[in-house]
């Protein structure tokens, strides 16, 4: 059965985590009227999923097929069945988390082995057409300066223009009960944005910004969360 929208939670928090309800409202957005049944999500967290373990057995033995067999083989088959995938993630150390990093790595079957031309790999035929689309959240109290690592990484893999990469800030406030109006209509924009790009492929740069700017402001964030871990005046 296909399933045009893929959603992979890549979030070690698995169900409770925060970007899951931003990726689920990108995917209401980019639905439309589409039913449920059009939308599937898998928790890598839930899966068990091996490092890369760089043999390049996927390049001479087995070519755009992973040696290593276990759940990844689920991870693959859910991307071939879809049209969009949205890739959801927190940051927490200004990098991918581990569950996704090693999904990551270990799709590496879907790039053409390098043959001494491109520094970077082609991507096969049967992935080429797909759309990918990251969503993140963070606990720092802007997302200036924290995701250009991960975006130059994505150009990497995918090439220019790389896939949309967008954040939501301050994350440690969508779990507080007299923010939930704030958040909600944070989620309101997500969604905004995903019929959005629905319609088009380049969203509107004023929309992009309003989904990443502080949920409060910066002061105000460090102090209620220096008062959350306890590390006031430290």
């Amino acid at each position: 059965m296909e399933h045009p929208i893929l959603i992979i939670n890549g979030s070690p928090r698995g169900e409770g985590s925060n970007t899951l309800l931003a990726a689920r409202a990108l995917a209401e957005g980019l639905g439309g009227a589409a039913p449920a049944s059009a939308i599937r999500e898998l928790s890598l967290r839930d899966l068990t999923i091996e490092p890369c373990r760089g043999c390049f057995g996927c390049w001479r033995a087995t070519p755009g097929h992973c040696v290593i067999r276990d759940d990844m083989r689920t991870v693959m088959d859910a991307l071939a069945e879809a049209n969009t995938v949205i890739v959801s993630f927190p940051v927490y150390f200004f990098g991918f988390p581990g569950p996704l990093k090693t999904a990551l790595d270990r799709m590496i079957p879907v790039m053409h082995a390098y043959d001494g031309g491109e520094t970077l790999h082609r991507v096969r035929e049967s992935f080429g057409e797909k759309r990918f689309l990251f969503i993140s959240t963070c606990g720092f109290r802007v997302t200036e300066g924290i995701y250009d690592a991960l975006r130059a990484q994505l150009r990497a893999i995918f090439g220019d223009p790389a896939p949309l990469l967008t954040a939501i800030p301050q994350a440690e406030l969508m779990q507080v009960e007299q923010m939930r109006p704030i958040v909600a209509h944070r989620l309101d924009l997500v969604r905004r944005l995903g019929e959005q790009l629905a319609a088009s492929p380049a969203p509107d740069a004023s929309l992009l910004r309003e989904i990443e700017s502080p949920l409060i402001l910066p002061k105000a964030y460090h102090r209620l969360v220096s008062m959350m871990h306890g590390t006031e005046g430290a």
